[in-house]
């Protein structure tokens, strides 16, 4: 008797071998057993598919709701016809017998949590939940993939797994000597007073030592060396490279940066217990970020946590006997790892990091200077109560622990007094070891104990202190904006002045960017903003300028978004979707500033960027060619499918993606404008929070304070 296919006996079931299917069955036979056969399991029930009727009901209640606080729309009505011949079962919807208690509990606290800033949640939650079940085999991405997928066309994310896997001498590929000593220390300069994982007193020497003589340097080495090159010409402007190499800057980071893959391999860098070799390969992450898609960065980040958390870096070494020396080394790597993961993952929408799934107990560095350190000392160095070498490094971490406290230290302890600090930052206590742990409704008392431990102190002539004080600032005003935004209400609920103060707020956030820079001194820092910005500035300051649209602070407005707009480079990005989305927002909002002043009998000179904005709209209606290419040249009017699609590619040393978020690529027949530059009304701004729209802005945590440092 033959059984079923599919239906294995017992034994083999068991054993997990092939059943001949016979009675009795081989296997049972030479095992002198009873060949029993297993009963099949019921066949699973699949969710029936959506039901349209269910869906259009939906979409008229939010018509409804859209009418009631004024939204214009076009009204689908039109469909109810058909509807209502259509079966409708929403019960079949809201539980599914596969779904287990576990997996349900995290969606209702996530439900309750962001349903406290936007008051139609569960409906859009639930219609949302509706489509992701739908049985179509094909499933459209999130939006800012879409986007992605438009800014990074070419992306470089073979690497590890498209290089040669065999070794090749890269002798012949080292600068010259001199050529060595010089990017050393522009590194030295530009990159180390920003990340500080290398100890220069220590490192130089065998820097200096390996360029005397090339062919005998060691493989993790030869790899730390490669990605400072590579790093140190990131930092540099295409004249200072051109007078030092002779070429131009792109041509030196293509050669470096294949080099540095290739030390890397030679390093057997995935396999390597050498903590230079992270080293090399967080360097070699750090300066290629801005070229790559944060998603395959992320992906390349994650090969790096975990091979620090094999080596143990996750750890802090002060428990396990390490030196101080070690262990202040392995401390300032973690945490620049976990800060650049942290990052990608807001970018991406990812709930997943270093910080909250690796256990990490390590400690914040030591606020000490590089002297202080020494290899063979026994005793840790005392840190200091001001400003020391680890000032920026610190002021960082500092923001990126209070943007997600929940998820830094799952071994501590709660922390109920701000002043509680760890025995790395500038303050008095060294006790407790943990950090402050900032919530939104004290954000005065968060923002006055930064400017008091951090930038009180600083010295503006020093220039990686002026950068602080710039950057830091510049991070409370987002902090503060950002923080607004989440309440889900309009700027109009606020009194005049409250509305005035987080306008100028917005104003001061890009204003203290512009200073970044124009600062001829910060101009070797750069390298590090361009992938930050203050886009939730530009967002707020957009918005709020369609209906403020006269006054003092309205000028002031529009004179920093040009300035910040033309110091960042955004022109030589126009095509891509972020800049998209901004070109027509400020279209909008000129318009209306215009209409004003016209009304008062006065007429306004457009600033060159509304200009050259409105150029571009009209270049590009032309070349489409289309019946309303004539008309609405600046006005508002949506943007073709060409436009999201023959932008420029991401550029080597242009700003693209400059925050925690950038602008999605809808359906360019719709209005992807309002969801990010409309009024402040609780649906945009759910919108803008789901994870997957915008790259998660405030996914995966549970704190209510706005995630990202500067």
């Amino acid at each position: 008797m033959s059984l079923t296919r599919g239906h294995s006996c017992v034994l083999c079931q068991q054993r997990k071998v092939r059943c001949d299917q016979q009675k009795p069955c081989t296997n049972c036979v030479r095992a002198q057993v009873e060949c029993k056969v297993a009963a099949p399991q019921p066949a699973r029930r699949r969710k029936k598919k959506q039901h349209e009727r269910d869906l259009i009901e939906r979409l008229k209640k939010y018509e409804a709701l859209m009418t009631q606080h004024g939204v214009d729309f076009d009204s689908a009505s039109d469909v109810g016809d058909d509807a209502a011949e259509l079966e409708t079962n929403t019960v079949e919807f809201k539980t599914s017998p596969e779904s287990g208690i576990q997996n349900r509990t995290p969606q209702r606290e996530d439900r309750q949590r962001r349903s406290k800033w936007f008051a139609y949640y569960d409906e859009y939650r639930t219609t949302y939940d509706l489509l992701q079940n739908s049985d179509d085999e094909e499933v459209d991405p999130p939006p800012i993939h879409h986007a992605f997928d438009k800014m990074f066309t070419n992306d470089i994310d073979s690497f590890p797994f498209g290089v040669g896997g065999s070794s090749k001498r890269i002798t012949h590929l080292h600068p010259s000597a001199i050529q060595i000593f010089q990017l050393w220390q522009i590194y030295i300069s530009n990159v180390n007073p920003l990340l500080k994982i290398s100890h220069v007193p220590t490192l130089q020497p065998q820097i200096v030592g390996a360029s005397a003589d090339l062919s005998k340097v060691s493989k993790p080495l030869e790899a730390l060396m490669f990605s400072i090159y590579l790093i140190a010409v990131k930092s540099m402007t295409d004249e200072e490279t051109q007078a030092t190499f002779g070429e131009s800057k792109v041509l030196v980071l293509s050669r470096f940066s294949e080099a540095s893959q290739q030390a890397l391999i030679n390093a057997n860098f995935m396999r390597s217990n050498e903590l230079m070799v992270l080293q090399a390969y967080f360097l070699y992450l750090r300066s290629a970020g801005r070229n790559i898609d944060p998603r395959s960065l992320f992906c390349l980040i994650g090969i790096a946590v975990r091979m620090a958390t094999r080596l143990g870096v996750h750890r802090d070494g002060a428990q396990f006997g390490l030196s101080p020396f070690e262990t202040e080394h392995r401390r300032r790597l973690w945490w620049q790892l976990a800060a650049i993961d942290k990052r990608m993952a807001e970018m991406t929408g990812s709930a997943i990091t270093a910080l909250s799934s690796c256990g990490s107990d390590c400690r914040l560095p030591l606020n000490i200077n590089d002297a202080d350190l020494h290899l063979h000392s026994k005793d840790p160095p005392k840190p200091y109560t001001g400003p020391t070498e680890m000032l920026f490094c610190l002021a960082c971490l500092e923001l990126l622990i209070a943007a997600d406290p929940t998820s830094i230290r799952p071994n501590s302890t709660t922390i109920k007094n701000p002043q509680q600090r760890s025995n790395s930052a500038s303050s008095p206590d060294t006790t407790t070891g943990e950090g402050c742990r900032p919530s939104s409704h004290d954000l005065d008392k968060y923002c006055s104990y930064i400017e008091s431990v951090y930038l009180k102190h600083c010295d503006p002539k020093i220039p990686v202190q002026l950068l602080t004080l710039m950057a830091t600032r510049s991070a409370l005003c987002k902090l503060r904006v950002v923080e607004f935004m989440c309440r889900g209400i309009p700027t109009s609920s606020l009194n005049s002045r409250e509305r005035d103060a987080l306008f100028l707020t917005a104003i001061e956030m890009l204003e203290y960017d512009d200073v970044i820079y124009t600062t001829e001194s910060l101009r070797g820092f750069l390298w590090y903003t361009q992938i930050l910005g203050p886009l939730p500035g530009y967002i707020f300051l957009i918005s709020e300028l369609r209906q403020r649209t006269t006054g003092e602070l309205c000028e002031r407005a529009w004179r920093v978004i040009s300035e910040n707009h033309e110091h960042r480079n955004f022109v030589s990005n126009i095509g891509n979707p972020m800049h998209v989305a901004f070109m027509h927002a400020t279209i909008k909002a000129w318009d209306a500033r215009e209409e004003a002043e016209l009304r008062l009998g006065r007429s306004v000179e457009p600033p060159s960027l509304v200009a050259l904005h409105r150029q571009h709209n009209t270049d590009m209606k032309s070349s489409q060619g289309g019946p309303q290419s004539a008309q609405d040249e600046g006005h508002g009017s949506q943007p073709g499918s060409q436009l999201l699609g023959s932008g420029r590619m991401f550029q080597a040393s242009e700003g693209v993606v400059d925050d925690n978020i950038a602008m999605p690529a809808l359906d360019p027949t719709t209005d992807i404008y309002g969801a990010a530059f409309g009024n402040y009304d609780q649906t945009n701004w759910a919108y803008l929070m789901q994870p997957g729209v915008l790259g998660g802005f405030l996914s995966g945590s549970g704190s209510n304070f706005p995630q990202g440092s500067f």
